[in-house]
């Protein structure tokens, strides 16, 4: 009998290896000019989304999943895993590493920016339906930063 314990500790150990319990999604952010902080936001809100104005980089209500990283010029990729939904991509370019996106007194970004669907709003952020993506199987998402 104690030579069972280890046998079946070691199936459930190896069944459950791998398992993901989501879709591979795969978001490369594009036209990174400088070095800085990539901040990617990858919402399940809409009010979230639509209020977000990067006021702040990292967690939040609305966010589900997201990253954080060292970006040097060029262009990143990373995977995500997610569930079966519809989700709004949000990524701005930190350069000067203060959590924020920087802007100027009118309210336009001064750091780079970009959203899912290569959405654009007007005088503003799109829509979160712009900025949308469906999850049902594994996929490649770009963002191309403006």
């Amino acid at each position: 009998m104690r030579n069972f314990r280890p046998l079946v500790l070691g199936l459930v150990l190896v069944s459950s290896a791998g398992v993901s319990w989501g879709h591979n999604v795969t978001i490369t952010v594009e036209n990174i000019s400088k070095a800085g902080e990539l901040h990617i936001g990858i919402y399940d809100s809409k009010e979230a989304f639509e209020q977000d104005r990067g006021e702040q980089g990292g967690p939040a209500p609305g966010i589900v999943d997201g990253l954080i990283i060292t970006a040097t010029p060029g262009k990143v990729s990373h995977d995500f895993d997610l569930p079966a939904g519809t989700y709004a991509i949000g990524v701005f370019h930190d350069v000067n590493g203060n959590n924020s996106l920087d802007t100027n007194f009118l309210g336009i970004p001064k750091e780079q920016y970009g959203f899912g669907n290569d959405a654009i709003g007007r005088f503003g952020p799109p829509s979160f339906n712009d900025a949308a993506i469906t999850v049902s199987k594994d996929a490649t998402h770009t963002v191309i930063l403006r």
